[in-house]
């Protein structure tokens, strides 16, 4: 039997308006197919029960394609904190907050290229020390080495609600952890840690204080012993935005970039092309890492301007990481200036470009180096 496409269409309405109605529906639409001739075969077949409701007319319909007609895709998902693609939801762990050591005596560190953000910022004395936010560590073999906390370290781990990880602190660190609640593993003051920990002897020819190491293993049955929540409150954000085009964004050329600190301390970076990386140079070596022995890429360059002062006479710093600034975006050979804002110590960091528009990163891993408003700098070339 042969029927116009517009018969079996009132076929069809008839069918779905019957569907309503406690009678036993016959002649229901059971399979058409196109037929050589440009009509379709049309067969029934009769449904003995009552139909009821919408549960028969839901078997009815047919599934609905997307927006273009085609079947919808699979979902895809992205790290958190450097916007790569994975290939399964990523679960909603807290990160750990790593500080390290960076005096020249400490190179190379070990474990780093695991990190998803490195960040740099003076400590006293003119030297810097680094704080690695790794949103993975238990399967990472060693990290080092370990350094003590200060107030402004512990309050970039917690614009990342991470567990922090150190060796020691000042007294207004201390302070800080118990005044904010901070969940941390301490090398120093907590004997507890003992089992996590571990002296490389081999580096300690300046000094103990800079063989301090751990396994990422012997990390997570601390976590449990202190029943340190895991995962992210529902109110977490990142406040980071990733985009395959990043560097779209940027206005000038910064094939290399010359970021100082003070006097002392500078890190100059190249842009490698082949690969759309930067890889650091200090103390007039490559910035490796000791496990791998290759120097540490980074997609993106991020400096930030932040108010700076000596707070004690051992030279302390305090350094203004809540309000706003300014800095640059480093990416793909270019760069651009920006802001930056938080509004409290348990906010994130935010970005924007200068006309406030919402800066994307490229995707992959990012350096963070924050220099003093008055006499710090960059240069690029």
């Amino acid at each position: 039997m042969v029927i116009s496409r517009q018969l079996l269409k009132f076929l069809i309405f008839i069918v779905s308006r019957s569907a309503g109605f406690d009678n036993p529906l016959r002649g229901v639409y059971h399979k058409c197919e196109p037929n050589v001739t440009g009509g379709l075969c049309f067969e029934t077949y009769t449904c003995m029960s009552s139909c009821r409701s919408a549960a028969h007319l839901r078997r009815l319909r047919p599934e609905k394609p997307d927006v273009n007609g085609a079947p919808s895709k699979a979902e895809t998902y992205y790290a958190p904190l450097t916007g790569e693609q994975l290939s399964a939801k990523p679960e909603n762990t807290r990160p750990f907050a790593v500080m390290i050591n960076n005096i020249v005596y400490a190179q190379p560190q070990v474990g780093i290229s695991n990190a998803d953000i490195i960040y740099e910022i003076p400590a006293e004395g003119g030297i810097t020390r680094m704080m690695a936010i790794f949103s993975h560590l238990y399967d990472i073999e060693s990290v080092g080495s370990i350094r003590s906390l200060r107030p402004y370290y512990l309050s970039v781990a917690l614009s990342y609600d991470a567990i922090v990880i150190h060796a020691g602190g000042s007294e207004q660190a201390y302070s800080d952890v118990k005044t904010y609640n901070a969940d941390h593993l301490d090398g120093v003051r907590d004997g507890n840690t003992s089992s996590m920990f571990y002296r490389d002897k081999s580096r300690g020819q300046h000094g103990s204080e800079h063989t301090l190491f751990f396994h990422g293993a012997n990390v997570q049955p601390l976590v449990e012993k202190y029943q340190f929540r895991t995962e992210h409150n529902s109110s977490y954000e990142t406040g980071l935005s990733f985009a395959d085009n990043a560097a779209q964004q940027c206005t000038a050329d910064a094939a290399t970039a010359q970021v100082t600190f003070n006097a002392s301390k500078s890190t100059s970076f190249t842009y490698h092309a082949d690969t759309g990386k930067y890889t650091a140079v200090q103390y007039k070596g490559d910035y490796k890492d000791g496990a791998t022995g290759e120097p540490v890429p980074f997609s993106n360059l991020l400096v930030l301007s932040a108010d700076m002062k000596t707070v004690d006479s051992y030279g302390r710093l305090a350094v203004d990481l809540i309000g706003s600034g300014t800095g640059y975006f480093v990416t793909g050979g270019k760069y651009v200036p920006i802001k930056w804002a938080r509004s409290d110590i348990n906010s994130c960091f935010t970005y924007t470009l200068e006309d406030g528009t919402a800066l994307n990163l490229s995707r992959g891993t990012t350096y963070v180096g924050v220099i003093p408003t008055n006499g710090g700098s960059v240069n690029f070339s």
